[in-house]
């Protein structure tokens, strides 16, 4: 399945089955999205680790993807299919809501696909892609009200998935300048100084920070398969962390760093930060996907 429309991955399925107890039964709470609506619209959803306490967050007929926490916890940034204001055409456009559901407020409008959005550590900025630019995705950056866009990338491949480092001064992301998927990173002041990390020939994607800054998970098929890896945040160590029969994807750290939620076989996963017992969260029909651990 994929969600929207970026040829980076977005959604993918399958995984390891493993239901021993362990690192599912923590503490916290999670944004996820799952496809369970009436329609089988995609709607977030917040959870407890072990999957229980499912809380819809907006109730609507659209398509409610990416959903990405505030440092406090109190707001969720999402890209949305929903027609919110009077002209919009059918697209993804980025919105806020808080945790509890109220206080929905729509941040981009337009013909293009706004997509996947991050909040900045210090809650002013947000970070999304758009094919604004001739179709080509590129990152910009924002305030947190929608103000002051700021294109950050240029390259002549797409450029997605930006993941903003906890000190506030880079953003990764996911590019295919290369001709293949790599994760980079660059100043998260104006996007200059890009660096490539991964340097390999294989699809790399979907990186996410750890809280102390230091480790960068990230999903690759470099060993045959898409597994979830995690390196150091100058890409030196590269280590495997999942080892399935099918690909996992899109991972999340706890607030702590000592454990990393994913998605696989169409439910959510949680592991140890190490690998070790990764532990069924959401089981069975329907898709639970793209988890993120509230800070």
């Amino acid at each position: 399945m994929r969600a929207v429309l970026f040829t980076l991955s977005i959604v993918a399925l399958a995984a390891c089955k493993s239901d021993m107890a362990g690192p599912a039964s923590g503490s916290g709470r999670l944004a996820i999205v799952s496809n369970r609506g009436q329609f089988a619209q995609w709607d977030i959803y917040i959870i407890n680790p072990d999957g229980s306490g499912l809380t819809l967050l907006d109730p609507s007929f659209a398509n409610d993807l990416w959903p990405n926490w505030t440092a406090d916890g109190q707001r969720i940034v999402f890209q949305s299919d929903r027609i919110h204001l009077a002209g919009d055409s059918v697209n993804f456009n980025i919105f806020t809501i808080n945790s509890d559901g109220s206080g929905i407020t729509q941040l981009t409008t337009g013909l293009s696909d706004d997509i996947q959005p991050v909040w900045s550590p210090n809650g002013g900025k947000i970070a999304f892609s758009t094919n604004r630019d001739a179709g080509d995705y590129e990152i910009y950056v924002m305030d947190a009200n929608g103000a002051n866009l700021v294109r950050f990338t240029t390259s002549s491949g797409e450029d997605g998935q930006p993941a903003w480092s906890p000190d506030g001064t880079k953003i990764a992301f996911a590019t295919l300048r290369d001709g293949n998927a790599e994760i980079y990173v660059m100043s998260a002041t104006d996007g200059s100084g890009p660096v490539n990390l991964t340097h390999s020939p294989n699809t790399d994607l979907e990186p996410a920070w750890s809280p102390d800054g230091k480790k960068i998970a990230f999903a690759s098929d470099r060993s045959g398969n898409q597994e979830i890896w995690v390196m150091n945040a100058d890409g030196t160590n590269p280590v495997q962390l999942t080892n399935s029969a099918f690909p996992t994807e899109l991972p999340s750290w706890s607030p702590d760093g000592t454990k990393i939620a994913y998605d696989a076989d169409s439910d959510v996963w949680i592991m140890y930060a190490d690998g070790r017992l990764p532990t069924r969260a959401t089981k069975g029909f329907p898709e639970d996907v793209m988890p993120r651990w509230r800070p």
